[in-house]
C-alpha cells in the first residue's frame, strides 16, 4: 500500500510532499486557489542541502476543506507551527511565495524560537497596488458583469468558474508569455476555487509593515526585476537582517525563469557558498 503523505493538524489534515535531505525547509505556495504544483522541479537544486516539504495550506490542494472562518493567514501559520512539532522538528526554514510569504511572515513574528532562516519570493509587507493592474481592470470589470448577470438570471453563480477565469485573465500579469499555455494548463486543473473569494478580504486586510522590525531571524527577500509587486516588497529591506535580491527579466515567478540564478542566491544565503 502506498503511504500518502498527509497529517492531522488543528482540526485539518494537510498534504504535503517531502524531497531532499538536510535541514528542514517548508515551502507554502501562494494563492488562495492554488497548490504545492506550480513549483515543479525548480528547487531540485537545493535537495542536497535542504529537506523541502511542500505543503498544500487547508483548503487548498489535496489539503482538507476546512470551515470557511479558518481560512486566514495567522491559522496558516498555526497549522505549519503544529506540523513542525508533529514531525518533530525543532527549527525549520521557510520559503513562501506571495501568500506563502505572508504566513511566512506571520510565522517569524509568532513562533521566532522555531525559525532559523526566512526566504520570501514575491512577497510585500502588505496589499499593495500592482503595477500594470489597469489594463487588467477592464478585462476584470467585464468578468464581473458576466457572472452578476448570471446570478440576477439564476440567482446563483458558479464561484468555481468565476474564480478559473479571473485567475486565467490575470496570469500574463504574473507569468511571461512563453510560460502561459502551461500555466492556464495548471490553473485549469485545480478544483476548490471557491476559497480564492474566501479569502479575498482576508489578503487586502494583511499588513506587517509596522511589525518587520520585529523580525530577527536571517531573511531572503526575492523578486524578479518585472514582478508587479515589486515596489511594494520594498519595505521588507526595514527587516534588520535582511538582503533584498532582484533577479532580472523575470516576472512573479523567478524560480521558473531563471531556476539556475534563483537557486544559486538561496544557496549562497543558506550556506554562504555560490555552488
Amino acid at each position: 500500500m502506498i503511504s500518502i503523505p498527509r497529517i492531522k493538524v488543528n482540526g485539518t489534515t494537510l498534504y504535503y510532499e517531502k524531497r531532499g535531505e538536510g535541514v528542514p525547509m517548508y515551502v507554502l505556495h501562494g494563492g488562495p486557489g492554488l497548490d504545492h504544483r506550480y513549483f515543479g522541479r525548480s528547487l531540485a537544486g537545493l535537495e542536497n542541502i535542504r529537506e523541502l516539504y511542500y505543503i498544500d495550506f487547508r483548503g487548498h490542494g489535496k489539503s482538507s476543506k476546512a470551515k470557511k472562518k479558518t481560512y486566514t493567514l495567522e491559522t496558516f501559520a498555526d497549522d505549519i507551527d503544529a506540523m513542525r512539532r508533529k514531525l518533530g522538528h525543532e527549527k525549520i526554514d521557510i520559503m513562501g511565495h506571495f501568500m506563502g510569504g505572508f504566513a511566512g511572515l506571520l510565522y517569524s513574528l509568532n513562533y521566532p524560537a522555531h525559525l532559523d532562516r526566512l526566504i520570501l519570493v514575491g512577497t510585500p509587507a502588505k496589499h499593495t497596488k500592482i503595477k500594470g493592474y489597469y489594463p487588467l481592470k477592464a478585462i476584470l470589470k467585464s468578468i464581473n458583469l458576466k457572472y452578476y448577470l448570471q446570478y440576477k438570471k439564476y440567482k446563483t453563480i458558479d464561484k468555481e468558474s468565476f474564480a478559473r477565469e479571473i485567475l486565467l485573465k490575470s496570469w500574463p500579469l504574473y507569468v511571461p508569455e512563453k510560460m502561459l499555455l502551461e500555466y492556464s494548463d495548471y490553473i485549469n486543473s485545480l478544483q476548490g476555487l471557491d476559497i480564492f473569494f474566501d479569502m479575498q478580504q482576508e489578503l487586502e486586510c494583511f499588513d506587517v509593515s509596522e511589525e518587520i522590525f520585529n523580525i530577527i531571524q536571517p531573511t531572503l527577500i526575492i523578486f524578479g526585476g518585472n514582478d508587479p509587486l515589486k515596489e511594494g516588497g520594498k519595505i521588507l529591506k526595514g527587516i534588520k537582517n535582511s538582503r533584498f535580491s532582484v533577479i532580472p527579466e523575470t516576472k512573479h515567478m523567478p524560480f521558473l525563469e531563471d531556476e539556475t540564478y534563483f537557486n544559486i542566491i538561496i544557496r549562497e544565503f543558506l550556506t554562504g557558498k555560490m555552488l
